[in-house]
């Protein structure tokens, strides 16, 4: 078992030191399969983030929904770590949250129940669906607010641990899939 706080340091120094071509390749990538999986899901309120630190960028989904079918929602934290989602409108329509992440600005908020599949950012993911995040627990709190919505675990594959298995908690909510530049994974619920 990889404790967090080790998976954490490791993948957090890995990841800051990825170039840029490899960031928009990854992502635009990571997009394109995530964008092909909503549509034949036939989900139409989706949760993404605004990428930081080098995360895949899902922000590229907003470019690949030219018929504007499918609605995104994005994270706002205060400075307790309470999260909520709120319509992305456009980029003009931003503003930093208390953790300098950009996050809608407008009051159209949507209880978590009302998603239909969340992608949530991570440092590391293993195949049994947990998650390492920065450990703020803000995102485990949002989710367990969702109900019955898909939680799909966004990394690069160097981040998806296949042969291991991370430290998790009783508090810790596990992904239904993981998804990489390689491809959509279903995670194995042995665990």
């Amino acid at each position: 078992m990889i404790n967090k706080k080790d998976a954490r340091e490791l993948m957090k120094n890995k990841r800051i030191q990825l170039k840029e071509p490899f960031i928009n390749a990854a992502s635009l990538n990571i997009s394109k399969i995530a964008y092909d999986y909503i549509l034949l899901s036939f989900f139409k309120k989706v949760a993404i983030y605004m990428s930081i630190k080098n995360e895949v960028r899902m922000e590229y989904l907003i470019d690949l929904n030219k018929s504007a079918d499918v609605q995104f929602y994005m994270p706002l934290c205060d400075n307790h770590g309470k999260m909520c989602f709120y319509k992305f409108e456009s980029m003009d329509f931003m503003k930093r949250d208390s953790f300098g992440i950009l996050s809608p600005k407008n009051s159209n908020k949507i209880d978590e129940k009302n998603i239909d599949v969340f992608f949530v950012p991570g440092l590391a993911f293993d195949k049994y669906g947990n998650r390492v995040g920065y450990g703020k627990g803000c995102f485990d709190r949002s989710l367990k607010k969702a109900g019955n919505s898909h939680f799909i675990g966004v990394c690069y594959d160097f981040q998806f641990i296949k042969n291991d298995v991370l430290e998790f908690e009783s508090e810790d909510v596990k992904m239904n899939s993981i998804i990489t530049e390689n491809g959509i994974y279903k995670v194995d619920i042995a665990l």
